[in-house]
C-alpha cells in the first residue's frame, strides 16, 4: 500500500474517474446555467441572446423572486436559530459517557438518512387538520381551539416546513459537535473545575470558543442548504398556500422546468449560486475575524 502511494500514476488512476464524474456533474452544469441565463430559450426553440434581459426582470418586474427571496431568508434564519442550539445541546448532553448513549446517537441521527420527500410526506400527516398528530395531541390537552389546518395558513405554513427540516437534521449537526468536542481533552476541562469553575462557565468561556470552528462548519452547512431546499417544501406544501411557502430553488424548477423559460430560470440558478457563495463567505469572514482579534 505505502509502495502504491508514493506513485503518483497510481495516483492519478484512482483521482482521475472522480474528478471527471466531479468535472461533469457540478462545475460543468454550472457553467451551462450562467451560459444559458443569457438567452431566451423554451429548451424546444431556437436560443435567442438578450443578454441581461432575464436578471433585468428578475429584479425590477418578477414579484414572486421577491416573495421567494423573502421566504428563503426566512426559512434560513429560522433553520439556523432551530438546529445550532438543538443539535449543540444534544451533543453536550450524550457527550459523556454514561449507559445508552450510542443508542439515543443513533435514534437522533437515523431521520438524517431519510429523504426529504419522504420526510415531507410523513410531516404531512403529523400536520394533517383531521387525523394529524399535532391537532389530536391539541385537542388532548384541551385546547381544541388551537387545533387548524396548519399547512392551509399562510402564516405557518413556511414554518411548518422549516420545523419538519430541522428535525432531520438537527442529529447531522449534532454528530459534528460530538466529533468537535472529542478533540477537546478532558484535562481542559477538569482543569477548570478543580480551579472552581462552574459548569455554565466552562461551557461558556472553555467548551464554546473551542467549538467555535466546528460551528462555522454546521453553520455554513444549515445557511447553504437552506438557500437552497426545495424537496422538503415541494412535498409538504408545494410552495403553497398562495405562495407563501415557495422559496427560491422551487421559483427556479416552476419557471425552468413547468413554464418552459429555462433562461430566467437559470438567471435564478446563478442568483442562488452568488447568495450561497456570499453567505459563506460572509460567515468564513466573520469568524476568521473573531480568531484574529482573539489572538491579537
Amino acid at each position: 500500500m505505502d509502495r502504491m502511494l508514493r506513485n503518483k500514476w497510481m495516483i492519478a488512476l484512482f483521482v482521475i474517474p472522480a474528478l471527471s464524474l466531479y468535472t461533469f456533474f457540478l462545475p460543468l452544469p454550472i457553467v451551462k446555467s450562467i451560459y444559458y441565463s443569457f438567452f431566451d430559450w423554451n429548451v424546444i426553440g431556437a436560443k435567442v441572446f438578450i443578454a441581461f434581459d432575464n436578471y433585468r426582470e428578475l429584479f425590477m418586474q418578477d414579484d414572486i423572486f421577491l416573495l421567494a427571496l423573502k421566504n428563503t431568508l426566512i426559512f434560513t434564519l429560522e433553520s439556523v436559530l432551530l438546529q445550532l442550539p438543538i443539535a449543540l445541546i444534544l451533543a453536550i448532553l450524550l457527550s459523556s459517557k454514561l449507559r445508552g448513549v450510542m443508542f439515543f446517537r443513533n435514534v437522533y441521527f437515523t431521520p438524517v438518512i431519510i429523504s426529504g420527500t419522504a420526510v415531507g410526506l410523513l410531516w404531512q400527516f403529523i400536520y394533517h387538520s383531521d387525523i394529524g398528530l399535532l391537532n389530536t395531541v391539541v385537542r388532548a390537552i384541551g385546547f381544541s381551539g388551537f387545533d387548524k389546518a396548519w399547512l392551509s395558513d399562510s402564516e405557518f405554513a413556511i414554518h411548518a416546513v422549516v420545523i419538519s427540516v430541522a428535525w432531520q437534521y438537527f442529529g447531522y449537526h449534532m454528530v459534528i459537535f460530538l466529533a468537535g468536542m472529542s478533540t477537546i481533552h478532558s484535562e481542559v476541562l477538569e482543569s477548570a473545575r478543580i480551579d472552581g469553575a462552574s459548569e455554565w462557565k466552562v461551557l461558556w468561556h472553555i467548551l464554546l470558543p473551542l467549538m467555535k470552528p466546528f460551528i462555522a462548519i454546521s453553520l455554513i452547512l444549515i445557511t447553504t442548504s437552506s438557500v437552497k431546499a426545495f424537496d422538503n417544501v415541494i412535498a409538504l406544501t408545494g410552495g403553497g398556500p398562495a405562495r407563501s411557502s415557495t422559496v427560491l430553488a422551487l421559483h427556479m424548477y416552476s419557471t425552468a422546468f413547468q413554464q418552459m423559460r429555462y433562461g430566467f430560470g437559470s438567471a435564478v440558478s446563478v442568483f442562488l449560486l452568488g447568495l450561497n457563495m456570499f453567505i459563506t463567505l460572509l460567515i468564513s469572514l466573520m469568524f476568521r475575524q473573531g480568531r484574529e482579534s482573539r489572538g491579537g
